[in-house]
C-alpha cells in the first residue's frame, strides 16, 4: 500500500490548475482520521488509508467541485461551519462586514439590542453576531428552507439564541412586525449569468447567486426601512463593486442624503454600504 506521501505527490503531479496544494492536503486529512497540517506532516510515511475514498474526492475537486461542498466544511472568522450546496460558501469579504459591523454596533448601541440577518443562507452572518452580542436578540431568515436547514445546523453546534424565520427577504419580520436596530444582508446582486464564474454557477445554489436588476432587494429593504427599522438604526450591505451609482439614486431618493458611506473591501474594491441613523 502506498504512503500519504506517496499518494500527496502523486495528487500534486495530476492536479489541474484549479487544485491548490491545501486542497489535497485537506482530502489527505480527512481520509486519513488526522486532525491538522501537522499531525499529516508527523505522519507523512504512514500507509494510505481509504486509498479509494481519497481518490473519488480528488476526482470531484479535478472535475471543479469546490472544497468546502466535498468536505461540507467551511471556515468563517475562525470557525468551522457546515455548508452544502444549498447555501453559498462563506467568502472573506463577508468575514469583513461582519467584523465592520459589529464594530459599529459596539460604539453606538447598547446590549439590549434587535439584529436579523437577512438572506442567512449558511447562518454564519447571525451566528457570529449572536455570539458577539450575547444580549441581542437575532433573527435570520431566508427563502431557501434548505438553507434555513443548514443555518440550524450550524446553530446547534454554537448553541445561540436566534430565531429562524423562512420566507422572502424581509417578509418574515414584517409579518411580525419585528422592528430592528441592526440589519445586516449580504443578498443576490449579479445580473447577468455570465459575469458569475463558472464553477460557482455549477455548483452554488442560483437563488443566492442571481438579481434582475442587481439593486432589487436593497431597494426592497431601504423603501421599508420606516416600517422595519427603529429610529436609531444600522444597515450594513455587502454589495457589488460597481453598484456605487445605482445605490446613491435608490439612497437619494428615499430621503438618506448624508446617513450612508461606502467601504472597500480588503482588496480595494468597493464592497459595504452602510446606512446609518
Amino acid at each position: 500500500m502506498p504512503t500519504i506521501r506517496e499518494i500527496y505527490f502523486d495528487s500534486l503531479n495530476k492536479k489541474k490548475d484549479h487544485v491548490s496544494e491545501s486542497d489535497i492536503r485537506d482530502l489527505l486529512i480527512i481520509e486519513n482520521r488526522l486532525k491538522s497540517y501537522t499531525d499529516l506532516t508527523i505522519h507523512f510515511d504512514d500507509e494510505m488509508k481509504n486509498e479509494e475514498d481519497f481518490k473519488n474526492l480528488f476526482a470531484r475537486l479535478q472535475n471543479g467541485e469546490m472544497i468546502q461542498y466535498i468536505t461540507n466544511q467551511a471556515s468563517f472568522l475562525g470557525d468551522k461551519y457546515y455548508v452544502n450546496e444549498s447555501v453559498l460558501i462563506p467568502r472573506q469579504e463577508t468575514e469583513q462586514l461582519v467584523s465592520l459591523a459589529a464594530d459599529f454596533i459596539k460604539y453606538n448601541f447598547d446590549k439590549h439590542i434587535t439584529i436579523a440577518d437577512v438572506c442567512t443562507g449558511s447562518g454564519v452572518i447571525a451566528i457570529s453576531l449572536a455570539r458577539e452580542f450575547k444580549g441581542a436578540k437575532v433573527y435570520a431568515t431566508d427563502i431557501s428552507e434548505t438553507a434555513i436547514d443548514v443555518a440550524k445546523k450550524n446553530n446547534a453546534t454554537f448553541n445561540v439564541n436566534i430565531e429562524f424565520l423562512t420566507g422572502n427577504l424581509i417578509e418574515p419580520l414584517l409579518d411580525r412586525n419585528v422592528k430592528l436596530d441592526v440589519l445586516v444582508c449580504n443578498p443576490p446582486y449579479i445580473e447577468k449569468e455570465e459575469e458569475i464564474d463558472p464553477r460557482t454557477w455549477k455548483y452554488e445554489p442560483h437563488l443566492a447567486l442571481l438579481a434582475k436588476p442587481a439593486t432589487k432587494y436593497y431597494e426592497i429593504i431601504i423603501n421599508k426601512i420606516n416600517n422595519l427599522m427603529n429610529k436609531h438604526f444600522l444597515i450594513a450591505f455587502e454589495i457589488g463593486e460597481d453598484m456605487e451609482e445605482s445605490l446613491t439614486e435608490i439612497l437619494q431618493e428615499n430621503g438618506l442624503d448624508g446617513c450612508y458611506r461606502f467601504e472597500k473591501d480588503i482588496y480595494g474594491k468597493l464592497r459595504f454600504l452602510f446606512i446609518m441613523k
